[in-house]
């Protein structure tokens, strides 16, 4: 619902607005975190910050089961995350028209 939202906010008051709706994403390594070493052994495998990419490779890692991720009946994609920061870099310098509302799905 918060979609219809920021489209009927766009359109009343000349707003503009992008809504980026993406799948699960893994990794940290981007161009600038792989600059320096201390930013590149980050490995989040926890339900707050991490994936499920990350937590299955972390359970086969040590020989416990594989958790279902959400319902068990997921079959979509995992997004890289520089593919992530890119559809952003995108979004950031090609800004909606005023009172435009659009949707990148990644």
């Amino acid at each position: 619902h918060d979609s219809h939202n920021i489209h009927f906010a766009c359109k009343i008051w000349g707003l503009r607005a992008t809504d980026l709706n993406q799948g699960v994403v893994y990794g940290v390594l981007t161009e600038e975190t792989g600059m320096d070493e201390m930013l590149i052994n980050r490995l989040n495998y926890n339900g707050v910050f991490g994936t499920a990419l990350n937590r299955f490779c972390i359970q086969a890692a040590v020989g416990h089961p594989l958790t279902v991720y959400g319902k068990g009946g997921q079959t979509r994609g995992f997004l890289d995350i520089r593919d992530t920061v890119r559809c952003v870099e995108l979004a950031i310098s090609n800004p909606a028209d005023p009172g435009q509302f659009r949707v990148f799905n990644q």
